[in-house]
């Protein structure tokens, strides 16, 4: 089931901080007075939405809709309604009479819900075609700095929030984990240039999180604050170190313009529009920082309730001691009723919280404080866990369907050496379907068989032989039963017809997983990000499928795809289907892409024991050994071809 626009995540993610910023504009009104804990639980049920892996309405389709953190009742009943009838009364009367002006406004930094109203509503800016264009005007002809409670200040931040808001408009929103941490990598090696200065230094957020896309890098760096000439031997110490870091960070060679500067933060716009941010701290509240700034908004909402049932009170620069006689759920601690304590690293703070540390990759907001409570937080699988790759393409041409690698065999397994891995596998993409007769693959399959056995035998490294297999759309593979003997395992995986309703597409993957020595479901949603949503299937089934049959998921390395996603993974993981990280390497150069595939299953809570490719060389070996024998298998002949 593939959602349209009017239906995607980020559109009803906008649409309930809408409804959230409505409710703000009815606070001190008779109708607002309980307004509060609406606001918070709408604007966290729009985060956890927008940062599904999956589209919402296709987990309501499946019966799993209040399963997501932060849907309760009220607000799962009217998405239903809008799934159900593409609208919801209930929020079509919350939203009456607020022109779509206000909440365009509300995405210019620095202007919230109140300040977008009046400015709607004073000036006349009802034309969301026209509102940013005339305000623009209007604070450059010091009408905004007139109005009563804005001022020159709040009009020269207006200024500023339009020009950033239209550059961001303009670039490309989201870009891949792989790219982000190249450029965050590059501006971070540029800022160690100043040496002992820097004491720790760190990306932040999304990135941190490793979540599959992000829009802006936020880099954080852990000072100790000097008095101006204490090191002398230092020509940067001329200045405080926050200052000289600041200055530095300004000079960066990829920077296009400055989009801020102050004491102890600043935003540069580098190449490719990218925004990147940087923030200063002093090491002491360091843990602080990078705690706060790191998790989702849903985790720290978790925490922050958390701590607040303690007593205490979060914030980016340390925890806040509340008077528990005056401390009420939710409220921030009056002046004078509290102290500060700092925290050098993120494990003292959630120490001293009496939480176990939940790993960046898992601070989602889902689960991850009700186990750190209890000390039951998973031991997740690491980069050095892995022992294998298994979804490798050389450049062996057995005429495939699909592009040849670019490597041979030999490269692979020095590759796979360096990597210290056991064992590897090839999987070139099948032959392909026209101008071959069943004999004619049986042949080339068996071929390739001699060949890899000559070349692999003088290098004493265990290895596997597979292939990759187009799923067909009636859910037959692309090879002929006679060929399947010279694989030790088949990968299947989609390539094509991606549009088929659900039901359909379960059953066309389901059969395909019923063939002898498919023991891998490549990339299973075919998504490729930013260009193809993935394909919907009923996973539950998938899951059973698969973990019957003794067969792994793949998670697809390659950061184009990062498929299966992380929220998919979790589910599977709960039902019990064991994964694969691969990493669908045309290069060898690509084997690198590793570490993206680990992230993704870290965030999908996996441990070692749940990745097939952690396992010995014996235990690998009796996996792929241990292939079913189905029972029914689909003809393979037909219309006088074998595909």
């Amino acid at each position: 089931m593939t959602s349209n626009d009017h239906f995607s995540n980020k559109s009803i993610a906008e649409l309930l901080r809408n409804i959230a910023a409505a409710y703000q504009l009815q606070e001190g009104s008779e109708s607002g007075k309980n307004n509060r804990f609406r606001i918070i639980a709408y604007e966290k049920a729009a985060d956890t939405i927008e940062h599904l892996s999956r589209e919402l309405r296709d987990i309501w389709y499946e019966g799993k809709l209040y399963k997501i953190t932060g849907i309760g009742s009220g607000i799962g009943s009217a998405l239903e309604e809008i799934f159900t009838t593409g609208e919801s009364q209930h929020f079509n009367e919350i939203l009456k009479g607020i022109p779509q002006s206000v909440f365009l406004l509300m995405k210019v930094p620095g202007i919230g819900p109140k300040k977008a109203f009046r400015l709607v509503f004073h000036f006349g800016l009802t034309d969301t075609e026209t509102v940013v264009h005339e305000l623009r005007n209007l604070a450059r002809a010091n009408k905004v700095a007139d109005l009563e409670g804005f001022g020159t200040k709040s009009q020269d931040d207006i200024l500023e929030g339009l020009n950033i808001f239209e550059r961001k408009d303009k670039r490309e929103e989201r870009m891949s984990i792989s790219y982000a941490m190249e450029i965050a990598s590059g501006v971070i090696q540029y800022m160690k240039k100043l040496g002992t200065i820097i004491k720790r230094i760190d990306s932040l957020g999304s990135l941190r999180r490793r979540v599959a896309t992000i829009g802006d890098i936020d880099i954080a760096v852990a000072i100790d604050e000097i008095i101006e000439g204490s090191d002398p031997q230092s020509a940067h110490m001329r200045v405080r170190p926050s200052q000289a870091i600041i200055d530095h960070f300004l000079k960066y060679p990829g920077k296009r313009s400055v989009e801020a500067a102050g004491e102890r933060k600043a935003s540069i716009l580098a190449a490719g529009n990218i925004r990147i941010d940087l923030r200063v701290q002093d090491s002491e509240s360091y843990g602080s920082m990078l705690q706060y700034l790191t998790g989702s908004k849903a985790h720290n909402i978790k925490l922050r309730e958390y701590a607040l049932k303690k007593g205490y009170s979060l914030s980016e620069y340390g925890m806040k001691v509340v008077k528990r006689n005056n401390l009420r759920h939710s409220d921030p601690p009056a002046d004078g009723e509290e102290s500060i304590k700092k925290f050098k690293d993120e494990k003292s703070l959630y120490s001293f919280l009496g939480l176990q540390t939940p790993p960046p990759e898992i601070r989602e907001g889902t689960s991850e404080i009700y186990y750190a409570k209890r000390g039951m937080l998973p031991k997740l699988v690491t980069i050095e866990d892995i022992k294998g790759d298994f979804h490798l393409h050389s450049s062996y041409d057995l005429k495939p369907s699909h592009d040849l690698g670019l490597d041979t065999y030999e490269e692979m397994v020095r590759k796979a050496k360096e990597l210290q891995y056991e064992y590897i596998g090839f999987s070139e993409h099948n032959p392909k379907q026209s101008g071959l007769s069943e004999n004619d693959v049986k042949t080339i399959m068996e071929k390739r068989k001699r060949y890899i056995d000559s070349v692999m035998k003088p290098l004493h490294f265990p290895y596997f032989i597979g292939l990759e297999v187009d799923i067909l759309p009636d859910g037959r593979i692309a090879l002929p039963e006679s060929a399947i003997e010279y694989v030790d395992y088949l990968i299947v995986s989609l390539h094509s017809s991606f549009t088929m309703d659900m039901q359909k597409m379960t059953t066309r993957v389901l059969r395909a997983l019923s063939y002898p020595k498919v023991k891998i479901f490549g990339h299973p949603t075919a998504r490729l990000l930013g260009k193809r949503d993935g394909v919907e299937m009923d996973w539950d089934q998938i899951f059973d499928q698969v973990k019957k049959n003794n067969q792994a998921l793949e998670i697809n390395a390659a950061p184009s795809r990062l498929d299966l996603p992380d929220s998919l993974v979790k589910e599977g993981v709960e039902k019990g289907a064991k994964f694969i990280i691969d990493t669908d390497a045309h290069a060898v150069v690509n084997m690198d892409w590793m570490k993206y595939g680990v992230d993704v299953a870290r965030r999908g809570w996996l441990t070692e024991k749940d990745v097939v490719n952690t396992w010995s060389y014996p235990k690998i070996k009796k996996w792929f050994n241990s292939a079913f024998k189905s029972p029914k298998i689909l003809p393979y002949l037909h219309q006088g071809s074998w595909v």
